[in-house]
């Protein structure tokens, strides 16, 4: 049987595994590469010889105990200088409340600050949650993403709003915190962890609320206090309306009444209230590119559009694009922050990347020339504004396979495609056939190809006719732009890796095997190991699996440990995937 080192409460490791399981599948919801984790940390309220001031759990973690020892002194200054201490609220209880506050406050930043002093260097964001009392101990939970995924999403700089009221800035941002509450108020049930699964609100549900909360943002800065709690709902209604048939279409700015930045065209006479989901609908057919509906989110007083000088570091003014039946977004300054279809929201789908499709050309076109490049990328950033979706097929036998796929296909006279041209020979089903230099030679392609295990059948027929046929192709790269806006690049070649960097890695892990070292440095390594394994070829996996198995033996006998399954060489790895 293991003893826990550092005990706070039976169902400690319990609750901590189920949480992080609820946040791998919250956040992979939103991006798969966002790579959560989650620890304890538990601080002693009260002097006690039978347990430890500080723990963490798992014992494991990298951020050991000793780290937090001056937790309660960081505390005690933090809450000297927090500026709300300065408010005295009339009533006791009102009081009270407001004094704990401050309290809890203290402690949790006590605990993020040291936390947050690695996060540079290690790249990950970190979240803590509000502290709870369990068995004598002031716990949080620490949430860490990796910061270059975050970074890539578009977020607002402001978190408050007068100085005060906390607000979202993105959509991770509001899941972020509403998962913190969450882990919050699981620790305020008996004995948290004794149940299978701590939180048993699904993944959608968690971020339909985060969506909700995201809405307050634009909500706050419309000044009608009115607005806070519907917009998120109305939005979902309004997009769900239809007038004389037709689906709802048109935007909707949200600023205060007297923003410098807003052109009225039309006044209202008698603002229409957001609840008034019909009229509001209505009003939206006279919208536009040039013209928007004007809200403060709680009134439409009336139609306009937002002048060049908005200066984007202001951050109160919001854009709402209805787009089609029950789907809209959320922009500010052309960033589109969030997309909700059928009340779900979700991250704004990925842009094209540019870069991968420049790197992957070179690799599966060796002879191809760096102008050839640039013309490809430049007619796939036009192929890819078709909003029925289209696919490109660049190949090396470009035109043989124009002459066996003849009776399924328009073929053409070799033709060298401009931006002008692509957009016509997208503009119906069916592939286009072109060669690594631009040259089309067939349009409308119905492609065959053998079934393959690399199918998905979450995705579309055109997504898997294109994995059918590019499979046994060695020269052949296809862009598919599906009509719900995800592009894919087939094959999708994992990025190269520097092959220094893969061996620095492995004399690492053999200087453990033969010296002292850290758990924390041994577990780092080997999550490192595991999400570059695709890079490991047989005689490698073979040495880092007997070097991570001489190395688990060094562990104390009954200590705690996660459990590394062996790593196994991938059959699509060759050494086009190294840089050098």
């Amino acid at each position: 049987m293991n003893v826990l080192k550092y005990f706070m409460w039976g169902y400690q490791h319990y609750f901590r595994t189920s949480v992080e399981v609820t946040a791998k599948s919250l956040f992979e919801a939103l991006d798969n590469r966002l790579n959560p984790n989650v620890f304890l940390v538990g601080a002693l309220d009260e002097s006690r010889e039978d347990r430890l001031p500080i723990c963490v759990e798992p014992e494991d973690c990298e951020y050991q105990p000793d780290l937090f020892d001056d937790i309660k002194e960081q505390a005690q200054k933090l809450m000297s200088v927090d500026e709300e201490r300065e408010i005295v609220h009339s009533h006791p209880i009102a009081q009270d409340r407001h004094i704990k506050k401050i309290e809890l406050r203290s402690i949790r930043d006590a605990i993020w600050n040291v936390i947050k002093k690695s996060d540079v260097e290690l790249e990950r964001i970190t979240f803590c949650s509000w502290p709870v009392k369990v068995e004598g101990y002031w716990v949080c939970v620490v949430l860490q993403l990796n910061k270059v995924i975050w970074d890539s999403h578009y977020s607002l700089q402001k978190n408050k709003v007068d100085n005060r009221y906390s607000v979202a800035t993105s959509l991770l941002d509001a899941t972020a915190s509403k998962f913190m509450g969450e882990c919050s108020e699981e620790l305020t049930k008996p004995d948290p962890g004794s149940n299978i699964m701590c939180i048993d609100r699904e993944a959608d549900e968690i971020i339909r609320s985060a969506g909700k909360y995201l809405m307050y943002t634009p909500a706050w800065y419309g000044q009608e206090f009115f607005g806070l709690h519907h917009l998120f709902d109305s939005c979902n209604i309004i997009s769900s309306l239809k007038y004389e048939g037709a689906e709802g279409v048109g935007e909707l700015l949200i600023a205060r009444r007297d923003h410098p930045n807003i052109e009225i065209n039309l006044r209202l006479k008698k603002p229409v209230h957001m609840n008034d989901y019909k009229a509001v609908r209505k009003i939206m057919e006279m919208t536009g590119e040039r013209m928007s509906l004007l809200s403060d989110s709680c009134y439409i007083y009336g139609l306009g559009k937002q002048n060049c000088e908005y200066d984007p570091t202001d951050e109160d003014l919001f854009l709402i694009r209805f787009t089609k039946y029950y789907t809209w977004h959320l922009f500010h300054a052309n960033n589109e922050m969030m997309e909700v279809s059928y009340c779900q929201p979700s991250l704004p789908k990925l842009q094209f990347n540019e870069q991968k499709l420049r790197s992957d050309l070179p690799r599966i076109f060796p002879k191809i020339q760096e102008n050839e490049i640039e013309k490809l990328a430049t007619l796939t950033k036009e192929a890819i504004k078709q909003k029925h979706g289209t696919m490109l097929v660049i190949t090396s036998d470009a035109e043989l396979e124009a002459d066996r796929l003849a009776h399924q296909s328009t073929c053409i006279e070799s033709k060298c495609l401009t931006p002008e041209t692509i957009s016509l020979v997208t503009s119906i089903d069916g592939a286009v056939l072109l060669n690594p230099q631009g040259t089309c030679f067939a349009i409308g392609v119905i492609l065959d190809g053998l079934a393959t295990d690399k199918g998905n059948p979450a995705r579309g027929a055109r997504y898997n006719s294109a994995i059918r046929y590019a499979h046994p192709k060695s020269e052949c790269l296809i862009v598919i732009v599906s009509e719900d806006g995800y592009i894919d690049l087939v094959p999708d070649l994992m990025p190269q890796l520097s092959r220094n960097i893969l061996f620095n890695k492995i004399q690492e892990l053999e200087i453990m095997a033969r010296s002292d070292f850290k758990i924390k440095d041994f577990n780092k390594l080997m999550d490192w190991f595991q999400r570059h394994a695709f890079y490991c070829s047989g005689d490698i996996c073979d040495k880092i699996n007997a070097l991570r198995i001489q190395i688990e033996e060094k562990f104390p006998k009954y200590s705690c440990k996660i459990v590394y399954n062996d790593l196994r060489p991938n059959k699509e790895m060759n050494d086009s995937f190294f840089l050098e």
